[in-house]
């Protein structure tokens, strides 16, 4: 029956993206807003120890604006 369920399998989103992890990246993007995504992944990854590739810091931040 499992087999016969309109859905698609495996996780529905980011995992690592909590409101925290969004929180601090939206808050370095204004105080730097110059910052490139690889930047602001490697403060998340000091402050947090959360490791996200630049590339998904760059789509949560462009998300949002």
């Amino acid at each position: 029956m499992v087999g016969l369920v309109d859905e698609r399998p495996g996780r529905r989103g980011p995992v690592k993206l909590s409101p925290e992890v969004l929180a601090f990246l939206e808050a370095r993007r204004r105080e730097r807003p110059e910052a490139s995504g690889a930047e602001l992944a490697l403060e998340l990854e000091r402050a947090l120890g959360v490791t996200l590739h630049r590339r998904t810091v760059e789509r949560a931040l462009g998300a949002r604006r």
